[in-house]
């Protein structure tokens, strides 16, 4: 069963678990513990819990700003960024 977004977190218990974090951040649990085995989602589990977390670590993960992902071409505009690039240095090697 889905949960519903959470929109306000000052109303969430003091310790959030995986199904409550997945709410939060909008993303699926598995989601969640894949980034927690790769150690690139924050914020980090408390203690030697691994999937319970502090309300007020949350709130200040929400409140720090994210550096921005790169993202990739995928498809059509990856192939004809290829061919460009190909044929840019075909024309400096004229």
């Amino acid at each position: 069963m889905k949960r519903a977004p959470v929109t306000d977190v000052t109303h969430l218990p003091v310790i959030l678990t995986l199904p409550d974090i997945a709410s939060v951040y909008r993303i699926s649990a598995r989601t969640i513990r894949r980034g927690l085995q790769a150690n690139e989602f924050r914020p980090v589990p408390f203690d030697k819990y691994p999937y319970r977390w502090l309300r007020d670590d949350v709130i200040r993960d929400l409140a720090t700003r994210r550096t921005k992902l790169k993202t990739r071409r995928h498809g059509f505009a990856a192939t004809k960024a290829k061919r460009l690039a190909a044929e840019d240095k075909q024309l400096v090697t004229k």
